[in-house]
């Protein structure tokens, strides 16, 4: 019972300690600045991209490096950019995960805040909404994970990005990790369709590997 007890209250902390900062605590920037910072959270997102697709681990932390400094870079300009919030997020927890820092309060604390603010920004923002779902399916329940809500936030992603690769592999897996991998293959094949169309080999590689196991006997 007492366990129960602290559990509940770490995650009722962690929502509240996670909560991005007021939108109305910033000022908005000039559009010449809006227009930079925009292009450097593109890049950004360029490098954690970059970096998801290499194999070593040395050219993968160089590439994050690049856009985390992109995205902080950006968020000084205009802190209104959701795209470099996320950017932040997406490359500051692959470091994390490099480093084999092992997902703690602390460490999803410091991460989850940018998430967050890059949904306060643009509660459509597909990426985000994605890379939310994955944290909700991926963590235990003391730590805020919910198979339901990853499933909400993962059919959201991929309804206002029809093109959605990642998305779709997540929800499988959520639908999986649920006990419905029937609904997991149609998401798979859907996924696996558009990654080689779009030239994506590593989520091409997770889709079919993923879907290997769900059609193993």
């Amino acid at each position: 019972m007492r366990r129960t007890v602290i559990a509940a209250k770490l995650a009722t902390g962690l929502a509240a300690i996670g909560q991005p900062a007021s939108a109305s605590e910033h000022q908005p920037p000039q559009a010449e600045g809006r227009q930079d910072a925009q292009a450097l959270a593109s890049k950004a997102i360029e490098y954690l991209q970059r970096g998801e697709d290499l194999t070593d681990k040395a050219s993968k932390m160089a590439a994050y490096q690049e856009g985390l400094d992109c995205a902080r870079r950006a968020v000084a300009i205009d802190e209104t950019n959701a795209d470099a919030h996320f950017a932040i997020f997406g490359n500051e927890g692959r470091i994390l995960l490099l480093e084999g820092v092992t997902p703690n309060p602390v460490s999803l604390l410091k991460v989850n805040r940018e998430l967050e603010r890059a949904l306060q920004l643009n509660p459509n923002h597909a990426d985000a909404l994605a890379a939310k779902g994955g944290l909700y399916r991926q963590l235990p329940w003391v730590l805020g994970g919910s198979l339901s809500l990853a499933e909400r936030c993962l059919t959201k992603a991929i309804e206002i990005d029809p093109e959605a690769v990642g998305a779709r592999i997540e929800l499988a897996a959520t639908y999986r990790d649920m006990g419905y991998p029937e609904r997991s293959v149609p998401l798979l094949e859907k996924a696996v369709s558009i990654a080689e169309r779009q030239g994506k080999r590593r989520q091409l590689s997770e889709a079919r590997s993923l879907m290997h196991e769900l059609q193993a006997p």
